[in-house]
């Protein structure tokens, strides 16, 4: 058996449900990472949080899921990048379109309501223009101006892929995604600060390269030493970035080349490397087969496809729970146990809103 399997139809298999089943998998672990990363955000800073079991739990936690968000653009990639799935620029775009402009209009709105009205701030016309321009109206609502950027330049990148060989578009990916990691990596060198022209229609630039490798590495099934190797790289990445983020004793070189940031080398290699074992792992006849079995699928599928109205509504959960102290008596979770507790409420809770959502025709263009 080789090492590296690659594959070039989307059938191979007995369908493309079962060919796709690591992709909708990998967007629910990423979700789920997602939800974690922001809940267990206010524990992991707490003063001495590596000398508690609930700070060093909520580290874990966080920082062991910053892949999450690479790794969603790297499945955008993976499947928006296909020209097999390209009838032309106009019918991408407004394909894409319906799907992306309501819902950032919508939540948007809706967070500004959530603000003003729930959280009782104070908003002026300023600040919201303000805030808006610079992708900032919410806590992560820039990941949809990151995939709307990214939609908008994929016509002029899917005739150059469609005559393209992996090679080609690897080399590609691997050198934009160079930009924002030598970048982080000489800004003491240069004496200077991130410099990231951070508005609505730039934000997808430092993200340009896990679009590109999404797609250079669909097809790509390691196998025997090739699939070994990865699964320690990821777990030692993993570990290195949950010990060296925020930490003193992590030597100044390793925080200058690779810091925790999804533009740092680390993060990358680290998001690669997860993408790599759930495409893998999460296939007929391999450890997590039965994730690839159609009623597994199905549900994959099911809980992949709302995971756009769980990053958007989840915020807004957990502010509610947070603030009206439902589980803990203040915004850093009381114990390990806690805030695993807070983690699942806020998830599943999201999730079955979302899903009762879906099940209406028009609230589900922005869900």
């Amino acid at each position: 058996m080789t090492a590296v399997e690659e594959r070039t139809t989307t059938r191979e298999h007995t369908g493309a449900g079962e060919e796709l089943a690591w992709i909708s998998w990998l967007r629910v672990l990423a979700i789920a990472g997602v939800v974690t990363i922001h809940t267990a955000a206010a524990t992991a800073v707490i003063e001495g949080a590596r000398d508690q079991r609930r700070g060093l739990v909520a580290i874990i936690l966080d920082i062991g899921a910053v892949f999450t968000v690479p790794v969603f653009v790297m499945v955008s990639g993976a499947l928006l990048l296909d020209p097999r799935r390209f009838r032309g620029a106009g019918d991408f775009l407004r394909r894409r379109a319906w799907r992306l402009v309501p819902a950032i209009l919508f939540w948007h709105v809706f967070y500004l309501g959530f603000r003003y009205w729930y959280k009782e701030e104070t908003l002026t016309w300023d600040q919201v223009v303000n805030e808006f321009l610079n992708g900032r109206t919410y806590t992560a609502l820039y990941f949809f101006w990151i995939v709307l950027g990214l939609a908008l330049i994929t016509p002029m990148l899917v005739p150059w892929i469609a005559t393209a060989s992996r090679r080609a578009v690897l080399v590609a990916g691997a050198g934009a995604a160079a930009m924002p990691i030598l970048t982080m990596a000489t800004l003491e060198l240069r004496g200077t600060t991130v410099t990231w022209i951070v508005t609505p229609w730039t934000w997808w630039t430092p993200y340009l390269g896990f679009y590109l490798l999404g797609w250079a590495l669909r097809g790509v099934v390691l196998r025997g030493f090739a699939l070994a190797g990865v699964a320690v790289a990821a777990a030692g990445l993993g570990a290195m970035t949950i010990w060296q983020w925020n930490n003193p004793a992590a030597p100044d070189w390793l925080q200058t080349i690779s810091p925790v940031t999804y533009y740092g080398l680390g993060v990358h290699l680290y998001s690669i490397a997860v993408f790599l074992l759930a495409q893998a792992l999460i296939r007929p006849g391999a450890l997590l087969g039965g994730l690839a079995r159609p009623r597994m699928a199905g549900l994959g599928r099911l809980l992949g496809d709302a995971t756009l109205g769980v990053f958007a509504l989840h915020l807004a959960v957990l502010g509610v729970v947070v603030d009206e102290r439902w589980i803990g008596n203040d915004v850093a979770a009381g114990s390990a146990a806690e805030l695993l507790l807070r983690i699942a409420v806020v998830l599943v809770a999201t999730y079955a809103i979302v899903l009762l959502a879906r099940l209406v025709p028009v609230v589900r263009r922005v869900f």
